[in-house]
């Protein structure tokens, strides 16, 4: 993950590629429940002005993560799965009457399908990204930028070219589990 960015931009076609690729992510019942809201130069320092106060941001360790030039927020719409499955080839499912039939949302993991999906087109391509979430903030950036109530945050990316000063997380000092720890072949306790 990027925290650190360059004001350099990102070609349209670039965006575009990623965008389009996204759609064709895994979607359960191929429903049509994930948007995306592209942000760009201006939009993005008004996203960052809705959800960083100037304090907040004198104090945060990554100041480059706000010369992204594009921030792409992906939004899933649980009311687009239960329409989905209350048509006549999924409603033996059970899972169109209400979103809290569900005991998996898939609009979540496909959301999360649609944001790998853009990461790893983005790396391919040479962009950095960082995936992040907008927690307390999603109702101020819907208001802010028009996104309809029915919509709910997965997250938000932003993309652009990484800057040669990378302060790494130090979430990237953990060790990882080994493989074995965490594939459980034929049965969990084998």
């Amino acid at each position: 993950m990027t925290r650190s960015f360059t004001d350099d931009s990102v070609d349209d076609g670039i965006v575009d590629h990623l965008l389009a690729s996204a759609r064709f992510a895994p979607r359960a019942g191929n429903t049509q429940g994930i948007e995306y809201l592209v942000l760009r130069n201006e939009q993005v320092h008004e996203y960052w002005k809705t959800t960083f106060d100037e304090e907040s941001k004198e104090g945060f360790p990554w100041p480059g993560l706000f010369k992204a030039p594009v921030l792409i927020l992906i939004w899933a719409n649980p009311d687009d799965y239960v329409s989905r499955y209350a048509e006549r080839d999924k409603i033996d499912s059970g899972l169109g009457d209400d979103p809290s039939s569900w005991s998996t949302p898939f609009w979540w993991v496909d959301g999360g399908m649609a944001a790998m999906t853009i990461l790893l087109g983005a790396e391919a391509s040479g962009l950095g990204t960082l995936f992040f979430g907008l927690f307390e903030h999603e109702n101020a950036v819907k208001c802010k930028f028009s996104v309809p109530d029915s919509f709910r945050s997965v997250g938000a990316i932003a993309l652009g070219i990484p800057a040669k000063d990378q302060k790494k997380s130090n979430s990237t000092k953990r060790v990882r589990k080994p493989l074995s720890d965490v594939v459980h072949l034929g049965s969990w306790d084998a």
